[in-house]
């Protein structure tokens, strides 16, 4: 139960920090202001908007979208910019009042993500400590890469799923994620039945000559390439890491021959054990082939001997075994002493009877 806990609060700190990061990224995209200068500077982009809008300064269009950006940030107290517009100079260039209505609930949703993006970084630091002590010794490598793993998994799936719906149906996808973005619009719309003349009085539902509509348009798919290719890199580089702490936790249970010294919790009254080489495996591995080293370090891992003792034929390698005396052997070899006492008694008295007799 402690390790689910702990993966748990692993996969939960792991899509807060993915939030955070890709919020801070698309941050710092939208900021870029030589990259909408660069794109205003592309030709049909240029022609594009000149058409619909009729401003022809490129200057004009990347300081009219600068603007937007710095108000969407709380950098600015409105959206009031001027601009040539059909060679007639104008000095309120978003006009209609959707156009306002909508960069006020733009400006809401952007400074309410900004603020859950800081408080999530801090947030995931505590539930990736809180995990990490949850989860049980010798199991927390394994876990912790799992846990970062699912949560790479999850926001990727839920990215490539809107990236497939908008590239086959970018309509009713823009639609839906207007409406999951703009909750007080959805109730409004759902109270009314969700008719057509609803769907109209929704804020972000701009009209066909809308400035804003017509001059962001063209960058917009361009914009958001760049900020999903980030986001994206950002879940690649973690679930890599993921997948190297993984590799790390399983290298590190292999048994090793190479000498290590280990300190061993012991009794302040006893001498300090020491773990050092295990100089008989490490010859062992020295003197087989490749192929065996690996069978030999599994079998040390379960605590089985290191190779399996070979019989040898005992007469191949050594002497003839001395047997030991049976009842017939030592019969024999009584009968050979009693001869060879009768043999030792007759010469013994030839040589009485041979002997010459001494005169007096």
């Amino acid at each position: 139960m402690r390790n689910t806990f702990g993966k748990l609060c692993v996969i939960a700190a792991t899509l807060l920090l993915l939030f955070s990061a890709a919020f801070f990224t698309v941050s710092l995209i939208l900021r870029d202001n030589d990259l909408i200068g660069n794109l205003y500077k592309k030709p049909e982009i240029r022609r594009q908007v000149e058409a619909a809008t009729g401003i022809e300064r490129q200057a004009e269009m990347e300081n009219a979208t600068i603007v937007l950006l710095e108000y969407m940030r709380g950098e600015r107290t409105n959206i009031k910019v001027g601009a040539t517009v059909n060679g007639a100079q104008q000095d309120d260039l978003f006009s209609i009042e959707k156009e306002v209505v909508h960069m006020a609930e733009v400006q809401t949703l952007w400074l309410g993500l900004e603020a859950f993006s800081k408080l999530a970084l801090p947030v995931a630091v505590v539930l990736l400590i809180a995990g990490f002590l949850l989860i049980e010794r010798g199991k927390k490598r394994a876990i912790l890469s799992s846990g970062i793993f699912w949560g790479c998994g999850i926001l990727g799936g839920i990215l490539a799923f809107l990236g497939v719906w908008a590239v086959l149906d970018f309509s009713s996808f823009w639609t839906v994620f207007h409406f999951m973005i703009f909750p007080k619009t959805l109730f409004q719309y759902l109270s009314a039945g969700g008719t057509a003349r609803a769907m109209n009085e929704l804020n972000w539902v701009l009209p066909g000559n809308s400035i804003m509509v017509n001059m962001l348009l063209p960058i917009f798919p361009t914009i958001v390439l760049r900020c999903g290719i980030s986001v994206i890199s950002e879940i690649a580089v973690l679930a890599i890491t993921a997948v190297f702490i993984r590799f790390a936790w399983r290298k590190q249970d292999m048994p090793s021959p190479v000498a290590d010294v280990v300190v061993i919790e012991h009794d302040e009254n006893e001498p300090v054990p020491i773990k050092g080489p295990d100089l008989v495996l490490a010859h062992t591995l020295s003197n087989v082939p490749v192929s065996k080293r690996e069978e030999i370090l599994r079998r040390v891992k379960n605590g089985e001997p290191a190779a399996e003792k070979q019989s040898t034929p005992v007469r191949e390698h050594l002497l003839d075994p001395i047997y030991p005396k049976t009842e017939e052997t030592t019969a024999n070899t009584q009968s050979a002493d009693a001869d060879n006492s009768a043999d030792k008694e007759n010469s013994t008295a030839e040589d009485t009877s041979e002997a010459p007799e001494e005169t007096v």
